[in-house]
């Protein structure tokens, strides 16, 4: 009777393992991946822009030994608006609870093109980021 008891504990603590291991790889993968616009939502906040709609937003990953693992090297802005270019813009990761995951980057979009890949501060853990919230002015 202990041998069974010991044998289902057991099964249910890999199960359990597994499952974690999983979902954890999901979402780290879908992080990765995401896409914003003011018209669609990936997994995080709205581009709110003045100069213009569609803008999307992805990050780029770098191994970090200081974290150790993936941190966010630079957040890719992509299908921006002519009328957006030259204007100041405000980024931030963020993470569970909407909380902000690194350092605010800003700057001043490039002054042609719809691309602009802005690199971060320090080393964001990747594997805390859910959203990207983007503020063009």
């Amino acid at each position: 009777m202990h041998k069974i008891r010991h044998a289902t504990r057991t099964t249910k603590m890999v199960v359990a393992a597994v499952a974690a291991f999983i979902v954890f790889a999901a979402v780290y993968g879908f992080a990765a991946s995401l896409g914003l616009s003011s018209s669609g939502l990936g997994a995080g906040s709205s581009v709110v822009s003045s100069c213009g709609t569609g803008i999307q937003a992805a990050y780029t990953t770098a191994y970090a030994s200081s974290i150790p693992g993936y941190s966010v090297s630079q957040v890719n802005l992509s299908s921006i608006p002519a009328g957006c270019n030259g204007k100041s813009y405000k980024v931030q990761l963020t993470g569970a609870g909407n909380a902000a995951v690194g350092g605010e980057m800003s700057g001043t979009l490039p002054a042609s093109g719809a691309t602009a890949n802005i690199a971060t501060s320090g080393t964001p853990d990747a594997s805390l980021v859910t959203g990207i919230s983007v503020v063009v002015s």
